[in-house]
């Protein structure tokens, strides 16, 4: 009979044994031998297990059992949402119709791609205004030259590829809408106000260049960002002026270019973002030893070639970048900074992701987060920003 090896456990129980069979304790070891041995039950797949702080050393590496915590499903749909490259303003989205809307004829359909894009037009000429992934429910309601005009889920009104959707019937009873909008509109818009200043940057604070009257009549909108408009008067005067102030059609709006974040901003994002669901560990820095706030910032721009302290203050003091004061004017890949969360002062940092998200690293219990800039919390203990790369 081959001998089965000992088992470290098993050789301290002999030990043990051994010294209450020496004191002539035999009942006590009855009891104790006879007792079952107790082991510690492993953490089902769906817990959280505890984050464990590892101090300035970063030397233990994260459990490899280790689960990312399970999200609030509001923040994960905003963590997906962030996409490669971000955009500044939400004027891509459809408004949704009328509930009252009518549609003479409709047909049931299905997008049969794996994307499709909802465009404003029935050509590619036409902008897209959302992507509809395969299999989106589709109420088709006209046709012209191999395009189907189409009712999403949410109320948007758009233009879809015919050879990409399954439809329940034939289009042929689908009734032919012969005329559209220009693909290529004059951007013009008008104010909504008596009078609006003409600022030399998208900035509330920035020099007056001059002051549109309502009377002097529509402006060109050649450029958008972060909330303003880049603007040429009817007299040739180029400036921005806050969006608040003009007023156009979303098919307008759609076609004005974006004054996007730098390339290696929307990196900051993109690497950020990588780690939504990592955990939250005090003094860490790196993925394996996890983050706090100002170890993620810190993480992420040294990516990118900026060699930053582990400190939320000396970061927002440290001349990393130009300062932004408005929510306003921020862009993805601006470092935003709080104040008064758990002390005095400027004491918690983030990213900035674009559309109102900030991804930061925000306790043990949470993680690596996407939280809302407008959240009453955040929003009020807002100090400013910094932007590393104009």
């Amino acid at each position: 009979m081959p001998q089965l090896p000992i088992l470290a456990r098993d050789r301290r129980r002999l030990q043990i044994a051994g010294w209450l069979l020496g004191a002539g304790l035999t009942v006590p070891l009855l009891l104790w031998w006879t007792f079952p041995a107790t082991s510690l039950a492993p953490i089902p797949p769906t817990a959280t297990p505890q984050i464990v702080r590892v101090g300035a050393t970063l030397d233990e590496p994260i459990p490899a059992d280790w689960q990312a915590p399970v999200l609030n499903p509001e923040l994960e749909a905003q963590a997906l949402a962030i996409p490669e490259t971000l955009p500044l303003t939400s004027s891509l989205l459809a408004e949704p119709i009328s509930a009252d809307t009518v549609f003479t004829t409709t047909i049931a359909g299905l997008v049969a791609s794996d994307e499709l894009n909802l465009r404003d037009g029935p050509s590619v000429d036409y902008l897209p205004m959302a992507i509809l992934p395969n299999t989106t429910p589709l109420t088709v309601v006209g046709r012209f030259e191999g395009w189907l005009q189409v009712v999403t889920p949410q109320r948007a009104l758009g233009w879809v590829d015919d050879s990409y959707v399954a439809l329940a019937s034939s289009a042929q009873a689908l009734p032919q809408i012969a005329e559209h909008a220009d693909p290529n509109p004059a951007l013009l818009a008008e104010l909504n106000v008596e009078r609006a200043n003409v600022r030399v940057a998208p900035q509330t604070g920035s020099e007056i260049i001059t002051t549109l009257g309502a009377e002097q009549g529509q402006v060109n909108l050649l450029q958008q960002r972060a909330g303003w408009f880049n603007v040429r008067t009817n007299t040739g005067t180029e400036g921005w002026v806050s969006a608040e102030l003009l007023q156009a059609d979303d098919y307008i709006l759609r076609r004005v270019p974006t004054l996007s974040a730098s390339p290696n901003a929307l990196e900051a994002v993109r690497l950020a973002s990588k780690y939504i669901g990592y955990p939250y560990v005090w003094g860490g820095e790196t993925p394996r030893g996890g983050f706090d706030c100002s170890g993620l910032v810190l993480y992420v721009y040294g990516k990118l070639g900026i060699d930053m302290p582990h400190s939320a203050a000396e970061q927002w003091t440290g001349g990393y970048g130009q300062k932004i004061t408005s929510q306003h004017d921020l862009v993805p890949g601006d470092i935003v900074f709080f104040k008064n969360t758990y002390k005095k002062g400027v004491s918690h940092v983030g990213i900035y992701a674009g559309n109102g998200n900030v991804i930061q690293a925000l306790s043990e219990n949470l993680g690596i987060r996407v939280s809302d800039l407008s959240n009453s919390y955040w929003n009020s203990r807002f100090v400013g920003a910094i932007r590393p790369f104009p």
